[in-house]
């Protein structure tokens, strides 16, 4: 098995990014791009949470131009659209976050790094961060507090609710992001199921897979689970169990 191929070459690779080129105008809000702009101004030591919350409620809805390349390899191998704040006094094209999300991002499986020419990117989005603010309008959603396995194991006395995941917790452009993803690493049958449970009284849907380590080896699932978390929000827990468990009719392929 071929270990994490990143943005392997296909025949779609040419006309995906076309059609990022060939998006049509938007219209931002120039108000929220100039408080970026403030907020860009003071140095990555100096950003707290006051500057985070700021970042966070005007970047969704500001005007961006895009940077050369458009899309860029990150420091981890994943791809990342590039985006910039517009020279002053000069015309650009515009892109807005909250609108590029839906038109191609969700469905070319990218980040986006904001600001990457200075060097050091201002900020950078996971896509699986851009996830969950296509479906709940916030990039970050609180993180279950309760430590949570590697692999699953149930007592046959608890009580568990077992389905597929919804449209509304994993689109299914997303599924099939994540499927591409892992044909290019040599593996074809992930199948996913979505269970909820009680943790210590705090109700918790896992999405699990039957990439178990004893499926893939241990190596292999550690890498793996960490790059299988940036394709999805920071707040879902991700789990493997064996596909031959009591379970199995519950699995379905990815």
């Amino acid at each position: 098995m071929g270990l994490f191929n990143f943005r392997k070459k296909n025949k779609d690779e040419n006309s995906n990014q076309k059609q990022v080129t060939d998006q049509g105008k938007y219209i931002g809000d120039l108000e929220k791009t100039a408080i970026l702009s403030d907020l860009f101004n003071i140095s990555h030591q100096s950003r707290d949470g006051e500057w985070k919350t700021n970042f966070l409620s005007h970047v969704a809805e500001a005007s961006f131009a895009c940077g050369q390349p458009q899309i860029l390899q990150g420091p981890d191998r994943f791809p990342y659209f590039n985006l910039q704040i517009p020279e002053p006094n000069r015309p650009f094209q515009c892109y807005v976050v909250k609108h590029i999300i839906q038109d191609f991002i969700l469905d070319q499986g990218i980040g986006i790094a904001i600001n990457a020419n200075k060097g050091q990117p201002d900020w950078v989005f996971t896509y699986g961060e851009l996830i969950n603010y296509y479906l709940n309008e916030e990039f970050y959603s609180p993180i279950p507090k309760t430590s949570l396995p590697k692999e699953e194991t149930l007592s046959h006395s608890e009580q568990v609710l077992m389905g597929q995941p919804s449209e509304s917790f994993l689109p299914a452009k997303s599924r099939t992001v994540i499927r591409n993803f892992l044909t290019q690493q040599g593996i074809n049958d992930v199948k996913i199921m979505l269970m909820s449970r009680n943790y210590g009284g705090e109700i918790i849907q896992e999405l699990v897979s039957n990439l178990t380590p004893s499926k893939v080896g241990n190596d292999h699932y550690e890498v793996l689970s960490r790059y299988l978390k940036w394709f999805l929000p920071n707040h879902y827990s991700f789990i493997a169990m064996d596909e031959n468990s009591s379970f199995k009719d519950n699995f379905e392929l990815l």
